[in-house]
């Protein structure tokens, strides 16, 4: 399993640009590169994203979905095709960058009301945006979120089986908070799992570094490796979670001595 760090860990305090140089001065060799903003999906921006990356491997592309992914199952026909000029864009910069997958939302979840999923009409949507992915050499990684609509391991499930080409990326802190162990949507996701994102919670359900908090990432991990998959388990925790670039490089490096036990 590789290992790594995303951009999104320094959200609001470093430039993407800057956080990619950070990683490679202290020797991370894979990467997500969460892209935040409109401008940031430019070719031009992109181009010069993958001369600062040098050699380094960039696993998946994070974009800021919530700005045009809902639009992407609009019914109405311009947004929706709006929403798709955009994805081609991240599309393009995951084939630049040499990333195989996009981190993915999906539509949002509204707040008290109950998921009704039409899971054939929905998988294919999804699929057409697998197509489009595809001409890019790109996968989608469908990521569990507790506001969108993969909040639960049944949405894995029941999806899948429409959307043979569709992966996935787990997220632990997604799954803490919508208060379901992490284990339950690995096995919904199976073997389509190409991503973790690693990041833990206190018992007050406040973010905070892996292995500091409530959850068991030893099991987890240890249950990965037992599945025979080998999904990239990223560290993807909020600035305000680690006090220096040591801390958050320290954990990283006791995450890669966790896998290396478990082989």
């Amino acid at each position: 399993m590789k290992t790594g760090l995303s951009t999104a860990c320094y959200y609001g305090d470093k430039e993407v640009e800057d956080t990619i140089r950070l990683y490679r001065s202290e020797g991370v060799n894979c990467m997500e590169v969460f892209l935040n903003c409109e401008s940031e999906y430019d070719r031009k921006f992109i181009d010069e994203l993958k001369a600062i990356k040098g050699e380094c491997e960039i696993h998946s592309v994070h974009p800021h979905g919530t700005s045009f992914e809902p639009e992407l199952f609009s019914v109405h026909g311009r947004t929706r095709a709006d929403a798709e000029k955009t994805f081609r864009k991240i599309c393009y910069a995951c084939f630049v960058l040499g990333a195989k997958y996009i981190t993915f939302h999906g539509p949002f979840r509204k707040v008290g009301r109950q998921i009704d999923v039409e899971y054939g009409e929905f998988g294919a949507r999804v699929n057409q945006l697998c197509e489009i992915a595809s001409t890019y050499g790109v996968f989608i990684a469908f990521e569990n979120v507790n506001w969108a609509f993969g909040d639960k391991p049944e949405f894995f499930s029941e999806l899948l089986p429409y959307c043979p080409e569709l992966k996935t990326t787990l997220d632990v802190k997604q799954a803490l908070y919508t208060g379901i162990d992490p284990l339950r949507y690995l096995e919904a996701m199976g073997d389509r799992v190409v991503t973790v994102h690693l990041c833990d919670l206190d018992r007050g359900d406040n973010p905070i570094m892996p292995f500091s908090g409530r959850y068991n990432f030893e099991k987890l991990i240890r249950e990965i490796s037992h599945r025979n998959i080998s999904p990239a388990l990223l560290l993807e925790v909020y600035r305000s979670n680690f006090r220096s670039d040591d801390e958050l490089i320290s954990c990283l490096n006791k995450l890669r001595n966790v896998v290396n036990s478990v082989k």
